[in-house]
């Protein structure tokens, strides 16, 4: 007998689906303002729920190669996507076949869809028990981004990058001091700590007591760039969810955080107090605000397509195209033009910029930075941090990561960092 506790949590995760792909708006966006069978679930079961919806995001384009061979002609979205989902649950995350063909049908027959139902437990039948998943190809990227990637990488490059998409990224954290007791993990070379098998993140030693934060490898290194600055005056733009915030303040700096969302700030404000950190919080459009006086530093994590982040995001190519990426290049050289012009006051004579972006497009991160550099007065600074892998810099001195590299350790999001210099 089906167990029927398990279809109210695999309905939510298929409504979390539909809601991204008809809303476009990314997985932690939903469930910050979720649908209603989300919302009802007890904590577990939201848990279960967001990552079965994650890992079908995942795992659709696997899903997809087998549908295929099974299929005689292409059902309704809605089935397509029911159908994804089992799969993942009985290929990806190990769940009883017979409870997950019992739920699809379920849900195929609430989705008005009751004529399919039947097609829907023959074909999990079909693919169910028996099925080698691992014998369909790594899935491609589309076209768009695909094609950007292989003119910037290669063809060789871009087949890596596709292939580290498929697996589950880590978890990495950032320590407030050198507190790791009771965490288990690996310390990577740049100096975050990767844990083996974190489960409940609120549950792990330090938590409660702000001992440390979660933030990809990756995404730690434009702040360590800017060491040694203990009481200068740093200003954090576009700082939410409050990662870097955090770094620069809890090596001595004067942080000044700027992001023009307050529910992301709402974020940034909990996390400082969960540390213990402090910061002065500003909710503005960077572009037109203006401080007393010049900062020491600036750090810019630009908005982006965020396309170094799929490991963490597979929904993101589902709901984003070559216009959005248009769209944020304006805005990424509209506060490069910003935090570079003197007349602007944000940084000071002599001061420095450090410009990073998620983002695996050089025209979002090395093309950039080379236009600002023609319009602007200023230089690159060679990244030089410990631990660093030679094959991270760029001739240009700035630094590229991407989700292969580091591959035996379980590789880390896609990343370019500038480290800029004003003159003085």
């Amino acid at each position: 007998m089906a167990d029927t506790s398990s279809l109210a949590p695999r309905a939510a995760a298929l409504d979390l689906i539909v809601a991204v792909l008809t809303d476009k708006r990314g997985l932690g966006e939903v469930v910050a303002r979720p649908p209603d069978s989300f919302a009802a679930l007890p904590p577990a079961d939201r848990a279960r729920a967001q990552r079965l919806a994650l890992e079908t995001f995942r795992a659709h384009g696997r899903a997809d190669h087998h549908l295929r061979r099974a299929l005689r002609k292409t059902p309704p979205a809605s089935v397509m996507w029911i159908l994804r989902m089992a799969l993942t649950e009985m290929h990806v995350m190990g769940a009883p076949a017979h409870g997950v063909i019992h739920d699809a049908v379920e849900m195929t027959r609430h989705a008005g869809v009751s004529k399919l139902a039947g097609l829907v437990n023959a074909v999990l039948r079909q693919t169910g028990a028996g099925l080698d998943w691992a014998a369909a190809p790594v899935p491609r990227l589309p076209d768009w981004l695909r094609g950007a990637l292989q003119n910037a990488y290669g063809a060789k490059g871009t087949a890596a990058i596709e292939a580290a998409h498929q697996a589950p990224p880590p978890l990495d954290l950032t320590l407030k001091g050198d507190r790791s007791e009771g965490l288990e993990g690996v310390a990577l070379p740049t100096g975050s700590l990767r844990l083996h098998a974190p489960g409940q993140i609120t549950t792990l030693p330090g938590y409660s007591d702000g001992a440390w934060w979660v933030q990809d490898a990756a995404a730690a290194l434009p702040a360590q760039l800017l060491r040694d600055m203990r009481g200068a005056r740093i200003l954090d733009l576009c700082a939410a969810p409050g990662g870097k915030t955090m770094q620069l303040a809890a090596q001595g700096a004067q942080v000044t955080a700027l992001d023009l969302s307050p529910a992301r700030m709402a974020r940034l404000r909990d996390n400082l107090a969960r540390t213990g950190l402090e910061a002065e919080i500003v909710v503005a459009d960077a572009r037109d605000w203006r401080p007393a006086r010049p900062f020491d530093a600036v750090l810019l994590d630009a908005p982006c397509s965020a396309t170094g982040t799929l490991r963490r995001h597979p929904e993101l190519p589902l709901i984003r195209g070559k216009e959005d990426v248009q769209a944020l290049r304006g805005l990424q050289a509209a506060l490069l033009d910003r935090v570079l012009d003197p007349g602007a006051g944000l940084v000071r004579q002599g001061g420095r910029v450090v410009y990073c972006t998620c983002s695996l497009l050089p025209s979002e991160g090395e093309d950039q930075v080379a236009a600002a550099l023609a319009r602007h007065d200023a230089r690159i600074i060679p990244a030089d941090l410990p631990g660093l892998p030679e094959g991270w810099r760029l001739p240009s001195g700035a630094l590229r990561t991407r989700p292969d590299y580091w591959a035996e350790l379980g590789g880390l999001d896609g990343f370019y960092i500038a480290h800029l210099q004003l003159p003085g």
